[in-house]
């Protein structure tokens, strides 16, 4: 893994240096800003890809690509790409990178029954992180970038990045910026024809595995799914049917 995050570091450093300069930058143009941040995410994406295993599950590509263009087109700014790829994880998980590339493991999918409408949900959540600034405010903050901003790369496979491993991707958001991409993708998935209660179908199946531990770091840094599901609720105007 120290390896790999070396290599990450000498060839994504620059993009995200710059990423990060246009990010920062009040004088920049939005377009600016948001090309620089795709470079940045698309490097570490092809790094990634190196270490993830890849689906080639069709039907899961499939529900993946047509969901995410459905939610794509229903964005009100058309500057922003997504792309959304399934790969191969026991834990159900989903994350995104800068620039808006959006992993989702197949056992999520499988985890909601294959089910369009909680689906939607789990990749508008991402994408809000990704257009509301949150994915690159993490990446910027994490040990990963703070090395590069040093080093210009990670100089040793023994240091404390070989020890974080991909843990810089897991980092939690802050509560509230949970809550408002929660907010944000049950707007969206309804402005896209989709089941809004899709979130709270979601946050059901993963609460037993939250509760027992067994959910994965990812998840397990969020918000209670209790908490989730009561903000879904609120949001939706929804009676707590389930007496919780």
């Amino acid at each position: 893994m120290g390896g790999f995050f070396y290599n990450l570091g000498r060839k994504a450093g620059p993009k995200i240096r710059k990423a990060k300069w246009a990010y920062l930058a009040a004088t920049a143009p939005e377009g600016d800003v948001i090309k620089a941040e795709y470079a940045a995410g698309a490097d570490i994406a092809a790094a990634m890809r190196t270490k993830l295993q890849i689906s080639s599950n069709a039907e899961y590509i499939r529900l993946l690509d047509e969901t995410g263009r459905t939610l794509t087109g229903c964005l009100k700014k058309k500057n922003r790409k997504f792309t959304f790829e399934c790969i191969q994880s026991v834990e159900p998980q989903a994350f995104c990178l800068p620039g808006g590339f959006i992993f989702v493991s197949d056992s999520i999918i499988e985890l909601c029954g294959r089910d369009p409408n909680p689906i939607a949900f789990i990749l508008a959540h991402e994408m809000a992180h990704v257009i509301e600034g949150h994915v690159m405010e993490r990446m910027l903050s994490s040990s990963l970038v703070q090395a590069m901003k040093k080093a210009g790369h990670l100089r040793a496979a023994t240091g404390p990045l070989a020890k974080i491993g991909v843990q810089f991707l897991e980092r939690a958001y802050s509560r509230e910026n949970e809550f408002r991409a929660d907010q944000f993708g049950v707007r969206l998935v309804s402005a896209a024809g989709f089941d809004p209660g899709g979130a709270i179908d979601l946050f059901l199946r993963l609460e037993p595995l939250q509760k027992n531990s067994t959910l994965g770091q990812y998840f397990s840094t969020h918000p209670t799914c209790s908490e989730r599901i009561e903000h879904a609720r609120s949001m939706l105007k929804m009676p707590d049917t389930q007496n919780r």
